[in-house]
Order: C-alpha cells, then structure tokens, then sequence
C-alpha cells in the first residue's frame, strides 16, 4: 500500500468488539505513517477507556472524544476533520465488513473518487443477515433512491473509501449526523461531479451491533426528505466555494460512470 492512509472508526459501545477489532486492524495496518482515529460518540460501556488501553504506545492512533452521543455521521465528520492522508477509509467498530477488499478498494480508487462496499451487487456475501433485515435493507434502498435520485444499490454499507481532499471537503459540507449521512455525502458528492464505484464485499452481521432495523431504518428515511433539497448542486458548489477548503478536481466526473 503505497498511499498513505487514514482509517476513521466511529464508536459506540463497542468494548465487546473492541479488542479483536484492535487486533485486525494492526495486524492489517503495519505502516507506520497510518493514521487510524477511533472516534468515541458518547458511549457508556467505557470504550474509549478500553481503546487507549489496547492502543497505549501507538502513535499512529488517536481516541477522539464527542462529549455526547451525536451520532455516526456526527463522529465520522470529527474523524475525516482530523485527517491528512491521500486515502480515507471508513468502517463499522464491529469490522461486519471483511478487511479482505482492502487492496482491491484502493485499486478502484486510482480510477474513480469514492469506493463504496455494497452488499448488493454481484460478487458480494452477506452472512447470517435475518429476513427481516434484508426486507428492510431492500425497503429503505428503494426509499433511498426513491428520494435523493442516487443510482446506488446499497448506501448503508459501512466501508466507504475516498480520495483524500474529497473526503474532507464533503463531510466538512455534510450535516446530518445519524444514518442519513451515507446518502447525503453521495449527493454532496454527485453535486461536485465526483464519480462513485460500488464494490462487492463479505459482510457478516454482528451479534452485537447497535443498528435496529426497523427504527434506525425508519428514523433514516424520514431525514432522506431534507436532504435532496439540501444537496442541490448549485447550493452545495456555492458551499463548497465558500468551505476555504481546496476544491479537487474529479479524476471522472459521476456523469461519466
């Protein structure tokens, strides 16, 4: 991996996972100039406390603390402000996505501007998913592309990677802060003409997972109203001219892809 990389992991109650987690993601990142930001979103089992434990003598990864729980859209965005790397790469604390597509998300990444895992184009697994979950995951999708025009087969899958620059220009731009922060990032980025890639992966569903299907599922679909209105390209490029941040050229434009 010769691009330098920053990993964000939004946390919330994950000290079960926690110490297996630690273990795959050192074990899978050796290099030492990795940045690896395990964002806290106001847990209560002690996380936090666990993760500087497990993590005590290694510079490259920083605990960051939200003084309460705001959500992972929330700790992501506090995450991706605190990176310098050319790639950011995100996923779930319980590691539900296999680290296994990491290489062949950085491959993808050379020719387009965000990679994002979908468990639902080919090539993908999914394990131990129950009916109702993926009957909801199926619901919600067609919500989701119902109400923000997105051509995406699965935005809720979390193991996305960006271009650097993007990715701290986007969620610099974004505002919501649960669930519904997947699709609003996609359509900050389809408004700045960056081109998306949806890549297959292994995913296995957690037994300790805080997601609740039919509330987060719901919850979510009812902040998908705002967002369409909110990610209007000629409202999202003003924002981004006024951001102060650089503004990176797409390696393809979405309209390409």
């Amino acid at each position: 991996m010769a691009q330098k990389i920053s990993i964000v992991i939004p946390m919330f109650n994950e000290a079960r996972s926690l110490p297996t987690t630690l273990a795959h993601i050192i074990r899978q990142f050796p290099d030492a100039d990795t940045e690896i930001f395990l964002v806290d979103d106001g847990s209560t089992d002690d996380s936090a406390g666990l993760a500087q434990h497990l993590t005590h003598g290694d510079d490259r990864i920083e605990i960051v603390h939200l003084p309460k729980n705001l959500g992972k859209g929330a700790a992501l965005r506090a995450g991706v402000a605190r990176t310098t790397s050319d790639v950011v790469l995100f996923m779930d604390a319980d590691l539900s996505t296999s680290l296994d597509h990491i290489d062949d998300f950085l491959e993808r990444l050379s020719q387009c501007d965000i990679v994002i895992g979908s468990r639902s184009v080919p090539g993908s697994i999914v394990k131990r998913s129950s009916h109702l979950r993926k009957l909801m995951g199926r619901t919600f999708n067609r919500l989701m592309r119902l109400a923000t025009g997105l051509e995406i087969h699965d935005s809720q899958c979390g193991f996305k990677a960006f271009r650097g620059d993007v990715a701290r220009l986007l969620f610099s731009l974004s505002e919501s802060n649960r669930f519904a922060f997947d699709p609003e990032i996609l359509r900050l980025g389809v408004a700045l003409g960056y081109s998306i890639d949806e890549a297959p992966v292994t995913w296995v569903a957690s037994d300790y997972s805080a997601v609740r299907p039919v509330r987060d599922s719901v919850r979510t679909a009812l902040d998908l109203i705002p967002i369409r209105f909110r990610t209007r390209p000629a409202r999202v490029q003003g924002l981004a001219t006024r951001s102060g941040l650089s503004i990176p050229t797409p390696i393809s434009s979405s309209a390409d892809r």
